[in-house]
């Protein structure tokens, strides 16, 4: 049996002061795998910091279509410099460790938990002669009904993906609006959910895209994210990169019950 070469990769970007969710992919070889076992440790300066935080880094894939991603909850004390420590492993091979730089802000630069959403007029099915023109996905999905704007001004909880199927560098979008799509049968009767695209003007000719003003307004500079929010308009959460439909589930109901 040939040895696992274990890497982390860290997909947050946008970690701030508090409890926080991680996302982290494990290649073996710069291929992705699902069966690591993955313990996560932050902390500044030293691992004898008192303010460490650590945690099981589980594996979460439902409705990502054969992807997924490792999630952790950590709590980060103050901000500024931390390091990740991530150990992996895999069958009974000696364990690995990974240690990743994380800088920790105060406040993000994309709207967070407890903010007011970016009341965003992203175009809708109505908007344009050929709902292709606002989703690049293969086929476009149903997520066009409502703008952003247009759901906070009739207080509804909305799921808002922003995702671009088709362009995305991560090429986790496609998987993405998949798992969202299979909370819509249970929810829609309660959440809006949007689509917002990443880029326009993709038709007839890809060379001309460019971002859309709703994600300038949000000011998103990595794909896919996810958010919610309530009824007042609020984000009640925010999910950066793949998020599995059960994480996705147990942030609806948590919504829903507020």
């Amino acid at each position: 049996m040939v040895a696992p070469q274990l890497q982390a990769v860290l997909v947050s970007t946008e970690i701030l002061v508090g409890r926080q969710r991680l996302a982290i992919g494990v290649l073996d070889r710069n291929t992705p795998v699902a069966d690591a076992r993955v313990q996560v440790r932050v902390y500044r300066g030293s691992p004898a910091d008192p303010q460490a935080s650590e945690a099981v880094a589980d594996y979460r894939s439902e409705g990502l279509q054969g992807k997924g991603i490792y999630v952790a909850y950590v709590t980060f004390a103050a901000a500024g410099q931390w390091i990740g420590e991530i150990t992996m492993q895999r069958g009974t091979v000696a364990a690995v460790q990974s240690r990743v730089p994380i800088k920790v802000a105060v406040t993000g630069s994309v709207p967070g938990p407890g903010q007011a959403a970016p009341a965003s007029r992203n175009p809708t099915r109505r908007d344009v002669v050929d709902v292709r023109d606002i989703d690049s996905g293969d086929p476009p999905n149903d997520m066009h009904e409502l703008s952003i704007a247009d759901a906070i001004a009739q207080h509804r909880p909305t799921l808002v993906v922003f995702a671009t199927p088709a362009f995305c560098t991560s090429a986790m979008c496609g998987p993405e609006v998949h798992a969202v799509q299979l909370l819509e049968p249970a929810y829609r009767d309660r959440v809006t959910f949007i689509h917002a695209e990443i880029y326009q003007d993709f038709r007839p000719d890809p060379a001309k895209i460019r971002f859309t003003p709703t994600v300038q307004e949000w000011r998103l500079q990595t794909e896919p994210w996810v958010f919610l929010i309530d009824r007042t308009g609020a984000i009640a959460a925010a999910f950066e990169g793949p998020t599995a439909t059960d994480e996705l589930r147990a942030a609806l109901d948590a919504l829903l019950a507020r």
